[in-house]
């Protein structure tokens, strides 16, 4: 990660960085960079496999959240890999046997079901849009999402972004959306690629976030939709161009804010970004949405961010916090 004042050389040493972490990879990096390279980007892209194989991976994606939900052990662990590396919010697990011993814990001391509202299917990655609701059976003061007592329901929204080495995963990883995510009742259709739309290009994805680092708001407002809705993690909901653009105006007043694009997984209608946000305060900041920071300090925020299309415009994003690092000035 580079801290450059220069926004010339951050994207340059961005760049350098990418690239050298993915030759660092092998065949398989080396055939991804090539890939990127082609398109003119500097981020590994994902592409949809096609609407039967969207099919087929949401039936297994079912089937194992089903398994889950039954505590079936045997069942939803087939779908790990031996030396998986799981990042959930309860905590980073290496190898399949750990991730089990955790699961077995956990429903030992509460019911724990999951809701799929939403799979973005990559050939490689998928990104789930999940409803984790939990049950406690008993008191837990130490429960690594904080203390829950007996009786007591919670309810959060997870974004889980997952690697795949043929149908089994490799790594998990998961970032909080919604802390009180609303009840779905009747349950709703699983959001999925819509074939009737074009998938959303790399390269223009590039261009988006190149418009939004340098202050260009006609540029990157032109992907938006009249009726645009960004929800933030933390449960904050703008509505339309212009409150979108009034809150980032606010954003880049205070910090001098850049986006990097880390993976993007695009299918027609629907596309999940994995995106890296560095913070740089211009003043003291006691109150700024993302924590509060002193002049100097900065903030890097890892986010998996979902985006809706309507003809072939944003007109849902939806981010979830995977990961958040402040460093003082």
């Amino acid at each position: 990660m580079t801290h450059e004042i220069d926004p010339a050389r951050r994207q340059f040493n961005g760049l350098l960085a990418g690239m050298a972490a993915i030759a660092a990879g092998g065949p398989l990096r080396t055939a991804l960079a090539a890939q990127a390279a082609s398109r003119g980007v500097a981020f590994d892209v994902d592409t949809s496999p096609g609407p039967v194989e969207t099919a087929s991976a949401l039936k297994d994606f079912s089937s194992y959240i089903d398994a889950f939900n039954r505590s079936d052990f045997d069942g939803f662990s087939r779908f790990y890999l031996p030396d998986i590396d799981f990042r959930g919010r309860g905590g980073t697990f290496a190898g399949r046997d750990a991730v089990l011993a955790f699961y077995r814990g956990v429903k030992s001391k509460m019911r724990e079901t999951l809701t799929i509202r939403g799979l973005v299917v990559g050939r490689r990655q998928w990104v789930a849009d999940v409803v984790t609701e939990l049950h406690a059976n008993e008191d837990w003061p130490d429960f690594p999402t904080g203390a829950i007592k007996k009786g007591e329901t919670r309810r959060s929204e997870n974004f889980i972004w997952y690697e795949l080495e043929g149908r089994k995963f490799k790594r998990v990883r998961s970032g909080r959306h919604s802390g009180n995510p609303a009840p779905t009742s009747p349950p709703q259709p699983v959001v999925v690629a819509d074939a009737s739309q074009p998938a959303f290009r790399a390269e223009d994805f590039a261009a988006y976030m190149d418009a939004f680092n340098k202050d260009d708001y006609a540029a990157f407002g032109d992907h938006y939709t009249d009726d645009v809705k960004l929800v933030i993690a933390g449960d904050r909901a703008l509505s339309g161009r212009q409150a979108i653009f009034d809150f980032y105006k606010t954003v880049k007043s205070q910090t001098r804010r850049t986006i990097q694009i880390n993976r993007l997984v695009t299918t027609p209608g629907l596309f999940a970004a994995e995106l890296q946000s560095e913070f740089l305060a211009l003043q003291d900041l006691p109150d700024f949405v993302a924590g509060p920071m002193k002049k100097g300090g900065r903030i890097f925020i890892n986010t998996f961010v979902i985006y809706e299309l309507k003809g072939g415009k944003f007109w849902r994003i939806r981010s979830a916090e995977y990961r958040k690092e402040n460093r003082g000035a």
